[in-house]
């Protein structure tokens, strides 16, 4: 009997060890299939990155020899991938990789030449354009709740407005000088035309002030 009894434990000790054995292997199976994908979206961020820079520089290019309509086309083009670029780097954001850090960075520098570019598209062709700068920083749980009321004014307000995003706590230069010229000391905060709004703001309440 004692033998028997002695069987079970160690037929139980085995199917243990084997059940941790193959719970370790899918463990490290399902890291690397993640950094696989991880690591092919942030090859696709790279080269719409690499597109769309190529982009502004060409508009950049033509100053004002080009006509507003074909301006207008141009900027909302290269604008649109902006924002795109910006949703997938946010679904990355648990990345903690130095290559995805560096490709934030220079999205960063291209959402705020988008920020530059579609001001002046205002100004020079008398547009109406609503364009809005957004701070946000990790973690931030307020940060995360502006970014669903700011998609949801996107989609109320449609082709009427721009909305261009900036982690607040990246340390580049472009990014403190507009903190410091907007007076933007707090996350969220939401820079409009001269004006910075701080902390988390409803989409109503949103359109209210951006229609006084």
């Amino acid at each position: 009997m004692k033998k028997q009894y002695k069987n079970v434990y160690v037929f139980a000790a085995l199917i243990s060890i084997v059940l941790y054995a193959l719970g370790i292997l899918t463990g490290i199976y399902l890291q690397k299939n993640t950094e696989m994908v991880v690591e092919r979206r942030l090859n696709e961020i790279e080269k719409s990155i690499e597109s769309t820079q190529l982009e502004y520089l060409y508009i950049t290019s033509l100053g004002d020899k080009i006509s507003c309509d074909a301006l207008r086309t141009m900027v909302d083009d290269t604008t649109n991938s902006v924002w795109q670029i910006g949703r997938e780097l946010i679904e990355l954001e648990g990345s903690r990789s130095d290559r995805f850090f560096e490709l934030k960075k220079q999205y960063s520098l291209l959402s705020i030449r988008a920020w530059i570019l579609n001001n002046y598209l205002n100004d020079k062709c008398n547009d109406r354009k609503i364009i809005l700068l957004y701070f946000y920083s990790i973690p931030c749980p307020d940060c995360e709740k502006q970014g669903k009321e700011l998609d949801e004014l996107r989609k109320y307000l449609k082709n009427d407005i721009k909305i261009f995003v900036l982690d607040g706590g990246l340390d580049l230069p472009m990014i403190n000088t507009l903190k410091k010229t907007y007076e933007v000391n707090v996350t969220p905060s939401i820079v409009f035309g001269n004006k910075t709004f701080s902390g988390f703001i409803v989409k109503d309440e949103l359109v209210k002030v951006l229609s006084d």
